[in-house]
């Protein structure tokens, strides 16, 4: 299959995504990594990472769980 120019006009336009206050979700230069699943031969799907965005800043550990145990610290009344 080649990549033709619609296809690519066509991609520009479904990624030209924004947030809920008008910002660009992706920028031009991004690092992009496209990949390709699918099961079956002609049942495929593309998935882009943005590598630019990558690695996600992880949240911040839980104050009530021991990590170390792996339990859940149990609060007393006081």
């Amino acid at each position: 299959m080649k990549i033709t120019q619609k296809i690519i006009d066509d991609l520009e336009k479904a990624l030209d995504m924004r947030k809920k206050n008008g910002d660009p979700v992706w920028d031009d230069g991004d690092e992009i990594d496209v990949c390709v699943g699918g099961t079956f031969v002609a049942d495929k799907f593309i998935s882009l990472i943005n590598r630019t965005k990558n690695p996600v800043e992880s949240a911040a550990p839980h104050p009530n769980f021991d990590y170390d145990k792996n339990e859940w610290i149990v609060l007393g009344d006081k």
